[in-house]
């Protein structure tokens, strides 16, 4: 067995399975000993003795476990150059992707998508959680060509998928077909996006039920806006714990949360917790699409960046992570599938550098509880070798310099520098 040794890789000390102690920043240097993909052993820097490896001196560099992205959408992904969201409104971006739907075929999907991981891999990324848009007819091309794309890129990117659609969709005649087609494929959940409407109990009792009965986790979107009075969150909490769903239950964005009555949101979180539901973040996407001006051709300052209650989550101790959402498409309309830029950011807008334990683990550890994922997001014995190790030796100096290289440990021959923008050439319209 050909083994390899990381010596002095500086660690966050929440990914970390060995015990640190005595320490200002929030990472401790440790010996990293790897083979065969996984992490074979962890030890205090200069302690390993082993004479079968092949040692790589990283100089006290911070490095991360691969990560984990947990709430994207590969298929709206590159494409806003034929549907740009020049207001940048979340309505506008739902009509604009709506029409651009015609263009996406098993071949335009496939290219976006393949331009897609692509980055997410030459970024540092393992692991990827994908909502597709499903509807009554339609959005079986994009599950088929989400499945190419899991088979292909097996062993390289961990892809998951999650129908998007309207809640109340489910119920319509063709409703079950969609979620028969979403749960064909492997690693596949149901999801949905409530509104707020007299039907909504009805509509969440008829969507949970038809995931017990496939025996389906569930990711939603919700409550994606700066209405105080949207509560959708809170009525799948009661939901959920009404009829003692069985499986994992995400909601991501929880926008409203942020401009509700606090005592309000902080019960409505409580109810989170009890149900057991775990919390996505998109803070990137939010900061974009929140607080811009409703009327057409009014210009204005936002008043308000659309993040959720983060700091409440840490201290209610509800399960939450961070993700990128949408990359180049309308709904946000630049990014590039990087999860260094989702934490660096997350902790500016967030002021998540009071919390660092909880943001390292927002983009690794909790990604994978999240998802699912054992032995991914940590560095443990046992879990997935593959690393990013950046140049900085302080968080400050990490997070103070966001253009600064990193070094894929362990990762495919293939994963290099991001793919050049030239190569999506011009996108096929129909």
């Amino acid at each position: 067995m050909t083994a390899t040794l990381y010596k002095n890789a500086q660690v966050p000390s929440a990914l970390l399975s060995i015990p640190v102690e005595g320490i200002a920043e929030p990472s401790t240097v440790c010996d990293i000993v790897v083979a065969e993909g996984r992490i074979i052993e962890i030890a205090e820097p200069c302690s390993v003795n082993r004479t079968d490896v092949t040692v790589v001196d990283l100089d006290q560099r911070i490095v991360f476990p691969g990560f984990l992205d947990a709430h994207v959408h590969i298929d709206k992904a590159f494409s806003w150059e034929r549907a740009p969201n020049v207001r940048g409104e979340f309505w506008d971006a739902i009509e604009l992707l709506g029409k651009d739907k015609d263009n996406w075929t098993a071949e335009d999907l496939y290219q976006r998508g393949t331009f897609a991981l692509r980055c997410a891999e030459a970024n540092g990324t393992v692991a990827i959680r994908t909502h597709v848009d499903t509807w009554i007819g339609g959005g079986e091309v994009s599950h088929a060509a989400m499945q190419t794309l899991r088979e292909e890129w097996s062993g390289r990117i961990q892809l998951q998928t999650v129908s998007l659609a309207g809640i109340d969709q489910y119920m319509e005649p063709g409703g079950r077909r969609m979620a028969e087609f979403t749960m064909s494929y492997p690693d596949s959940l149901l999801g949905g996006m409530p509104q707020m409407n007299p039907d909504l109990d009805q509509q969440l009792d008829y969507f949970f039920d038809l995931a017990a009965e496939y025996g389906a986790a569930v990711d939603l979107h919700v409550d994606e806006n700066g209405n105080p009075y949207a509560e959708c969150l809170r009525k799948v909490a009661e939901t959920v714990l009404r009829k003692e769903f069985p499986h994992p239950v995400t909601c991501g964005h929880v926008c409203s949360l942020a401009v509700q009555d606090p005592e309000r949101a902080l019960s409505t979180l409580q109810l989170v917790k009890e149900a057991g539901i775990q919390i996505i973040s998109l803070p990137m996407c939010n900061l974009y699409l929140q607080g811009r001006p409703a009327e057409s051709g009014r210009r204005g300052t936002p008043r308000w960046r659309g993040v959720t209650l983060l700091h409440e989550m840490i201290e209610a101790e509800i399960p939450f992570a961070c993700a990128s959402d949408n990359v180049r498409d309308a709904f946000y309309a630049w990014g590039d599938f990087d999860m260094f830029e989702v934490f660096t950011q997350s902790i500016r807008i967030a002021h998540l550098d009071t919390e660092m334990d909880a943001a390292c683990r927002a983009v690794t550890a909790s990604a994978a509880d999240i998802m699912g994922l054992k032995n991914f997001g940590s560095i443990e014995v046992g879990a997935d070798a593959r690393l990013v190790a950046f140049d900085s030796r302080t968080f400050n100096e990490l997070l103070s310099r966001p253009t600064q290289s990193r070094q894929l440990l362990g990762f495919n021959s293939a994963a290099g520098k991001s793919p050049d923008y030239s190569e999506l050439g011009e996108l096929k319209r129909v």
